[in-house]
């Protein structure tokens, strides 16, 4: 894991607002949004639940931000995939 998605990650368990380069954690309405170049990738609500998207951007960066926080994306044959099932680059899932 990279040293800023170790600051990102530290951010989003302590709820509080972060920026650093291209990614941002910032508080929402009910919980914490992970931001990368201004495009919402998560959201952590304050009830437990987690939602992520690639924001249409199927890039390394976006994905080593969303393993950091622990969704599962990869890729395949230049398809985004999460945890084993192929998924719309554009979607919202829960993780």
């Amino acid at each position: 894991m990279r040293q800023i998605e170790k600051r990102m990650c530290a951010a989003v368990r302590e709820r509080r607002n972060w920026k650093e380069s291209n990614t941002e954690v910032r508080r929402v309405e009910g919980g914490t949004g992970v931001y990368l170049h201004g495009n919402n990738i998560a959201t952590f609500y304050d009830n437990g639940e987690r939602f992520f998207s690639l924001a249409g951007w199927n890039t390394v960066t976006t994905r080593s931000r969303l393993n950091a926080l622990g969704a599962r994306v990869g890729q395949r044959n230049w398809e985004p995939y999460y945890d084993g099932e192929r998924i719309d680059e554009f979607g919202t899932y829960a993780f």
